[in-house]
């Protein structure tokens, strides 16, 4: 009895109905806050680089959806979920930005704001269960921070559309994702780095660069006091 028992154990381990979680989970699991991360900062460069050439935007889009859908992997219902809005934000970002459509391009902000949201409640989840720091709650981390900004950026880019002197620079939408200059202002807001180079104008403005620089400083600080208590119990 005593020789099975390791044996029956790590079959539970592995099993997909002692687990709940989908297959795909123990694929490079250690890679997918990694993957998320190059492709976000990947996208960052490109668009703060100007590289919006045709079709360009869209293809980095979907590399950081692709990216996304990989993170949401972890069981079925998740993986059924992110499919539902990745895939409808791949094709509206490749044929609005093929042939210029606006409503195809509004979109996707639309499918890549609630995937956003939906990845975020996903590896807040799993920073909040670690019972012990590792990488893939660093990771998680570092992405969370990254997407709340992109998240902002789509909140400021219809009220950058809807009224042109709503920040203190013109703002235009370059392909399928926002301009280089709504993405800098975003994360300098989150960052609460202000150089006052862009700063917001209209009300509606002014609320969502307050709410932004209040997610940014919440963020960083519940973050860190997760993190620590982690870390001490694992001294414990």
């Amino acid at each position: 009895m005593s020789e099975k028992h390791p044996s029956s154990q790590a079959e539970q381990y592995v099993h997909p109905s002692s687990t709940g979680r989908f297959f795909l989970f123990n694929l490079a699991s250690r890679n997918r806050a990694l993957a998320l991360l190059l492709a976000l900062l990947g996208q960052i460069l490109l668009t703060s680089l100007n590289a919006n050439h045709h079709l360009l935007p869209s293809l980095y889009q979907a590399v950081v959806v692709l990216a996304a859908m990989f993170v949401a992997a972890d069981s079925r219902r998740h993986l059924t979920i992110g499919l539902m809005l990745g895939i409808p934000a791949i094709l509206a970002s490749v044929i609005g930005d093929y042939y210029q459509h606006e409503v195809l391009r509004w979109m996707t902000y639309a499918f890549v704001t609630v995937l956003y949201l939906f990845i975020i409640r996903l590896m807040l989840g799993k920073i909040f269960a670690a019972q012990t720091v590792t990488l893939d709650t660093i990771g998680y981390a570092l992405c969370t921070y990254i997407l709340l900004g992109g998240i902002w950026m789509f909140f400021y880019a219809p009220v950058a559309a809807l009224d042109p002197e709503a920040l203190s620079e013109p703002i235009t939408l370059d392909g399928a994702s926002p301009g280089s200059t709504l993405i800098y202002f975003s994360f300098v807001t989150l960052t609460t780095l202000g150089y006052g180079d862009i700063s917001p104008v209209s009300p509606i403005a002014r609320s969502l660069a307050i709410l932004e620089a209040l997610t940014g400083t919440l963020f960083i600080a519940v973050l860190i006091s997760r993190l620590i208590g982690a870390y001490s119990s694992r001294d414990k």
